[in-house]
């Protein structure tokens, strides 16, 4: 199964900050051990010197390793508790022209995968980042939204210039161009386009003072076909 051009320009839309947020996530928690309580709809992270961290959460679907599918949490047979599909149930209303969004369960393919679906979801609910709950041949993808889960970037410029040509290279991007100037505006910085060029810039004015050292611009160059070719 292809990805449908829209559910494609979803992906251009919000995948960059998604993966952000995921790089974002595995370096905060990624060793911490683990527990998800369905009935209450918190995962729990057991941080080694400091309390654990108790979250609320959001099903999105499940992937079976058995049968290669995605299936949406609205259409599991299992009693999944409603006030966790809120926003599950949300996509597939406001998207119900985007097959991957209202689909009840999917074939994964290499176009329309478990993460780039949860990546879009994030996006677009604009959430704190994804968690793939593993159980034994498959997984279940959650979506932090919780005020609890803070996410402070001192050096957005900075990091954007790392962040994104990792997630070009995990990635197929179908528009390498508008997937910049997304990720630009995700993090609220000033964009202009100039020929091949995508320019996303903010004031020295609002520099805080620990972030002396950070451009004050980020420059991407793209080729003719709209690839990459040069990011500082």
């Amino acid at each position: 199964m292809s990805a449908s051009p829209a559910f494609e320009e979803l992906f251009v839309r919000h995948g960059a900050a998604s993966f952000d947020k995921e790089l974002y996530r595995q370096a905060m928690l990624g060793g911490c051990g683990w527990a998800f309580d369905l009935n209450s709809g918190v995962l729990a992270f057991r941080r080694p010197h400091e309390g654990n961290l108790q979250l609320r959460v959001q099903v999105l679907g499940s992937v079976s390793e058995d049968s290669s599918t995605w299936l949406w949490a609205w259409a599991n047979p299992s009693a999944i508790p409603a006030e966790l599909l809120t926003v599950a149930h949300e996509l597939r209303t406001a998207y119900a022209d985007v097959p991957e969004l209202s689909t009840p369960e999917l074939p994964i393919t290499a176009q329309v995968t478990p993460q780039r679906i949860a990546m879009v979801a994030c996006g677009i609910a604009r959430a704190g980042c994804t968690f793939r709950a593993t159980y034994p041949r498959g997984a279940l993808y959650l979506l932090i939204k919780d005020p609890r889960y803070k996410r402070p970037v001192r050096r957005p410029l900075a990091r954007i210039l790392r962040v994104f040509p990792r997630f070009l290279a995990r990635y197929a991007v179908a528009d390498q161009r508008a997937a910049l100037v997304h990720y630009l505006r995700f993090y609220r910085l000033d964009v202009r386009e100039e020929g091949r060029r995508v320019i996303g810039s903010r004031s020295a004015a609002a520099q805080p003072p620990f972030a002396a050292a950070e451009p004050l611009q980020v420059v991407g160059e793209f080729d003719v076909a709209g690839r990459l070719i040069y990011l500082g």
